[in-house]
């Protein structure tokens, strides 16, 4: 154990509601920084320059103005520039963000596997509202997801566990080792099938950016995690399908994504005279996708760029990434009731 963990542990242990009070804080900065990897990510623009500013007005936003959530507050949800409407989206993130570091914390206490399961935990938040808003999930973070994923079981040997009592004769590292890598292939070659059958009978049944964001979290959580997660993400998915279908309103404004979403989104470029302004960290959430137009080589089908999602249709991406936090914190909870369940409804 290094020294930085020993001194987070001391803390842990004689601080409690200080140490989580940071974690809060720290989970929620963090949350901060994903508002603008969910703003610049699909647009191709760099996360660190320039500096967040308002999208409206181009003011940059002051160290003061960009305090996770009390900023938010104190400005009553307005750029203190131009006084445009601060969406509530830009909180939520970072709440949510920092509810989820709580929640690592205390289930895996102070220690190295808590901080990469945060940062995976982060990915998948940046994926979900990405997803939500373009119908993409972006390689810069689905496949440094994987490669991370298939390096977990160096901290988190708890992997092996679920193969322990099936596979005897392996040492723990390699049991750890199996269910990663085999959760990745086995996670993104069941969805890769569902993609590629769809796609030879015309329709789209599943996007190529789920079936790596799938084997993304088949890396992380291993193969015996595929199965809940997938039942997970489909039943909560349908529910909210027909919800979605009874009411007759669609999830949100939605761009028009190109067929593969894997890819960096690409749109027609705005006019000269009205550029689009871009999203930032305490900015009005965006609803649509711009490029330069240095990059119209790259440009998607007319066809595809057509295409627009029925009213009634949701992305199945943030219903994978439901799924795996669940799965992450309530996994041996969720176990317990399906096995209870099915002993109630078999005889």
């Amino acid at each position: 154990m290094s020294a930085s963990t020993s001194a987070a542990a001391a803390i842990w242990q004689a601080a409690p509601a200080l140490w989580l009070a940071y974690v809060f804080a720290v989970g929620a900065v963090v949350g901060s920084f994903l508002n603008v990897v969910i703003a610049r990510v699909p647009k191709g623009e760099s996360v660190v320059h320039p500096r967040s500013r308002c999208p409206r007005c181009q003011k940059p936003i002051a160290w003061y103005d960009n305090v996770p959530i009390l900023s938010w507050v104190i400005l009553r949800a307005r750029c203190r520039s131009c006084g445009l409407p601060i969406s509530v989206r830009y909180p939520i993130v970072e709440a949510l963000v920092g509810v989820l570091a709580l929640a690592i914390a205390k289930q895996f206490g102070p220690t190295p596997t808590a901080l990469a399961f945060f940062l995976c935990a982060a990915a998948l938040v940046a994926l979900a509202y990405i997803d939500l808003d373009t119908w993409l999930l972006p390689h810069e973070i689905t496949l440094p997801l994987i490669a991370l994923g298939l390096a977990s079981p160096l901290w988190n040997r708890a992997l092996a566990l679920p193969l322990s009592g099936l596979i005897t004769g392996l040492p723990m590292l390699a049991l750890a080792f199996l269910s990663s890598w085999g959760g990745a292939l086995a996670g993104g070659l069941f969805l890769a099938s569902i993609a590629f059958i769809g796609e030879r009978l015309g329709r789209e049944w599943m996007g190529w950016g789920d079936v790596w964001l799938l084997a993304g979290i088949g890396a992380w959580l291993g193969l015996p995690a595929l199965l809940p997660v997938m039942m997970l993400a489909s039943v909560q998915g349908a529910i909210l399908g027909l919800v979605l279908l009874a009411a007759g309103k669609a999830l949100g404004a939605r761009a028009q994504p190109p067929a593969d979403r894997s890819l960096v989104p690409q749109a027609s470029p705005a006019p000269p005279e009205s550029p689009a302004p871009a999203a930032e960290s305490l900015a009005t959430a965006p609803s649509a996708v711009d490029r330069d137009p240095a990059s119209a080589a790259a440009a998607p089908d007319e066809d595809d760029a057509d295409w627009v999602p029925p009213a009634t249709a949701v992305p199945f991406g943030p219903f994978l990434v439901l799924a795996a936090l669940e799965q992450l914190l309530l996994g041996d909870q969720l176990w317990a009731a399906w096995m209870s369940l099915l002993s109630r409804l078999l005889p």
